[in-house]
């Protein structure tokens, strides 16, 4: 009966999805768009509500805020107005509990269903995911402040670039595809979404500065103006910050240096603007994971070398990236109900890098090479036609873009409830290039046809030294239009539909894979229906139900082949089913739901002809259970936990999705009381499979299920963490001092260093592996400097 009626139900959503459908909700949205009416007393509110506030509106009591509660203490909880699965994790959690150079990765990984790999130390290299419920890199949003950004070409992220998580004052992991109003290229998976840090209410300059493991020091300044009574109130905060470390892997080094500064202006008592600015510079080795041979000859660290006659020589293997971010957000009650939320926005990305042409597919003395079994020589051709010499095969790296847009939001209270209207528009230019050289000739052109690529020679690449050259585009345009019904004071019904606009554009010279010239553009669209139901037991329980359907345009992947216009390659969609609740007084915070998930036309490949074509495999269940609780003691201590129990798979066959674990869990202890922090954190990370066999596995190995193992790919166990962490804040209790905080993070604190994953294969077909980088420790301070109570 079950799945009778998810059949039904799966169908009539499908059915809102008409242009009869669009031409409705248009309509209604430009009936709601009035100009400005007579102001009321209402405050100013952020409407970039792809996600949700930090408490509920039923709970008179926040506390959330109020330290010494569980919903303050708890790392992650459930926020009371959730409508599909949430949970948020605040800033006094991130600094209290991880190491100042993790990334929003690390604290994404403190909710049920997320899973982390640090390959190189916390936050010191970029971490492989993270993963949501399964859904990997690329399938689900990040926002900064409401902003959704990334690669245009695949949605991913970089965890290293654009800021620090110093800046991040609230994290929030939606694990679904939101409401109408909820924006982005990827709400397919879920939404992370980052809010930055607020200026303090009084001057306060604040230094940090913290050492520790694998020669990793991290040192900041923030500044803080609070309120300037000369400029009506207006405030703002900046911050300068330096990392720099060797990595906990061999040469794999990274360096970061941070600006970031965001003023809030009050315009009038109900309109506000906010400025903001950030820019970040980046050096790092990547990190490639080793083979199982090299780990035992040149030590578990193994990823790069220090020999200049090897491709993994480590100066031959580096990315320098810079990115910036810059918006303008005006917000303001117009008056009569009416709240609005304009956002002009512009961010940036531009990534040049040096890499070995197969780094990993030579022992480390970069000498004896197995070039029978497909690895590459260390040989370059460096005249059109000419003989083969020595020398160190390579490429030289660019991916640049910019992306320009606008979030455009209007909301009007009615005594029964509101209705929403906006858009979101995004138009992103990204320019890609990869050329074969010789490293150990100041990078020279290098024309042997015989490197890791193919190196073919066509009419646009007639000397088959360029791997790729391309122009690519990617234009976003998402209106909305959601209703909100307050049937009763405790039940809340709503609904809406979002129309979501995709248009790639390629022009390129020379196409990846293909190495062609290639010109192609396709438009995608979907009218994307959601519908949930909030109810409120009492001011601190509440339950929701939610039905919303997810939309993925096809990766720019999807152009690199022959078949461009043959082929059909339907977009991937999502039909998601959720319930839930939460509960929060002083001592309790709990949350839980269960979700099941139609995953529809699976983007799959095959290889025909030697030419990659890519097809619609068929439908993935995602379906699973998850929770979070915690409980706060009068004197300080708190014990929490949560946990998500996953299964994804593909319907027609039932073979096991790859990289998707099967469970995550978080469950410790903390004490915070007079001024001491302690905690103890056990992190836990479920069985996965990689879908990489490779051709040289190691089976049997003790190390972490290193290869082999069950089908359909190689078979990871699973594994656990535990970090510790120590802290205690002087001055605590004189509110006439300032506070000077002091901390000690213990990570892995039972030297796990068991082998997790791998990171593909070399051209030999051994895989790289990657593993846990054992025991460190990193200590800090905190000390703030007030300069009054205002300017």
């Amino acid at each position: 009966m079950s799945v009778f009626w998810g059949s039904r139900a799966r169908v009539a959503l499908r059915g809102f999805c008409s242009m009869r459908s669009l031409y409705i909700g248009l309509a209604a949205s430009a009936m709601i768009v009035p100009g400005a009416m007579a102001q009321s007393a209402n405050t100013p509110v952020n409407l970039d509500l792809g996600s949700v506030l930090a408490t509920g509106t039923d709970n008179p009591a926040n506390l959330v805020n109020t330290k010494g509660t569980a919903p303050y203490q708890s790392p992650s909880k459930a926020p009371l107005n959730s409508t599909q699965p949430t949970s948020l994790v605040d800033k006094h959690t991130v600094d209290n509990l991880l190491t100042g150079t993790e990334s929003y990765a690390d604290i994404a990984r403190l909710t049920p269903s997320v899973s982390n790999i640090n390959p190189n130390g916390p936050g010191l290299s970029e971490t492989s995911g993270p993963t949501i419920r399964g859904f990997q890199d690329g399938q689900y949003n990040v926002t900064f402040d409401g902003i959704p950004f990334g690669d245009s070409n695949d949605f991913t992220h970089h965890s290293t670039s654009f800021f620090t998580n110093s800046l991040i004052g609230q994290t929030i992991v939606d694990r679904g595809p939101g409401q109408a109003e909820t924006v982005g290229d990827a709400t397919f998976g879920g939404t992370i979404s980052l809010r930055t840090i607020n200026p303090r209410p009084t001057p306060t300059a604040t230094l940090n500065s913290s050492y520790g493991s694998y020669n990793t020091s991290d040192n900041s300044v923030r500044l803080d103006t609070g309120a300037i009574s000369s400029l009506n109130g207006a405030s703002a905060v900046f911050e300068a910050e330096h990392m720099q470390s060797d990595g906990a892997l061999s040469y794999s080094g990274q360096q970061r240096t941070n600006f970031f500064g965001k003023v809030v202006i009050p315009l009038s008592p109900r309109t506000t603007l906010t400025l903001m600015a950030d820019h970040n510079q980046l050096y790092q080795n990547p990190v490639y994971g080793a083979t199982l041979s090299q780990m035992a000859t040149q030590g578990w660290n193994y990823n790069l070398s220090g020999n200049p006659n090897s491709q993994n020589y480590y100066r031959f293997n580096n990315d320098h990236i810079t990115t910036d971010m810059e918006y303008a957000d005006l917000q303001s009650a117009l008056g009569d109900g009416f709240l609005y939320d304009g956002k002009i926005y512009t961010y940036a990305y531009y990534h040049h890098d040096l890499n070995g042409d197969d780094t990993n597919d030579t022992n480390a003395d970069g000498v004896t090479q197995a070039v029978s079994a497909g690895a590459v020589p260390n040989e370059v051709v460096l005249t059109p036609g000419g003989a083969a010499v020595a020398g160190i095969p390579g490429q030289t790296f660019m991916m640049d873009y910019r992306s320009v847009g606008t979030i455009q939001r209007l909301q009007k209270d009615f005594g029964w409830g509101d209705i929403k209207t906006g858009f979101w528009f995004d138009h992103q230019v990204n320019s890609r290039f990869v050329q074969n050289v010789s490293l150990t000739n100041a990078n020279a052109v290098n024309y042997d046809p015989l490197d890791s690529n193919g190196g073919k020679v066509t009419p646009t690449n007639d000397n088959g030294s360029i791997e790729r050259l391309q122009h690519n585009q990617l234009y976003t345009f998402q209106p909305y239009g959601q209703v909100d019904w307050h049937v009763t004071d405790k039940l809340t019904l709503t609904g809406g539909l979002k129309w979501a606009y995709f248009r790639r554009a390629l022009n390129a010279q020379v196409n990846q894979k293909t190495e062609l010239q290639t010109g192609y553009t396709h438009d995608y669209t979907k009218l994307l229906p959601s519908f949930d139901a909030k109810y409120a037991f009492s001011p601190n329980l509440t339950g929701y139900v939610q039905g919303a359907e997810g939309f993925l345009a096809p990766n720019l992947n999807t152009f690199y082949t022959t078949a461009l216009t043959t082929e059909s390659v339907k977009p991937e969609s999502t039909i998601n089913f959720q319930t839930g609740l939460a509960y929060q007084d002083a001592h309790w915070a709990v949350g839980g739901d269960i979700y099941n998930i139609h995953f529809q036309n699976y983007i799959a490949s095959t290889t025909v002809n030697k030419q990659k074509v890519y097809y619609n495999q068929g439908g993935v269940i995602y379906r699973g259970i998850e929770g979070e609780l915690a409980y706060s003691f009068d004197n300080g201590i708190t014990l929490f936990g949560n946990a998500g129990y996953n299964q994804a798979f593909q319907t027609s066959t039932n073979i096991k999705i790859t990289q998707a674990p099967q469970g995550t869990a978080n469950f410790g202890v903390i004490y915070d009381h007079d001024g001491i922090y302690a905690s103890v954190l056990d992190q836990w990370t479920g069985g996965e499979y990689s879908g990489n066999n490779g051709t040289n596995i190691a089976n049997g190995q003790a190390e972490g299920s290193a290869g082999g193992g069950k089908s359909p790919g190689g078979w990871y166990d699973p594994y656990n963490v535990v970090n510790v962490a120590l802290g205690y804040t002087f001055n605590h209790d004189n509110p006439h001092k300032d506070p000077i905080k002091v901390k000690l993070n213990l990570d892995n604190i039972t030297n796990q260093k068991q082998i997790i994953f791998d990171n593909g294969t070399n051209g030999a077909g051994d895989l790289l592996y990657l593993r846990l980088t054992g025991f460190s420790a990193f200590a800090s301070v905190s000390v703030p400097v007030g300069f009054g109570s205002s300017l």
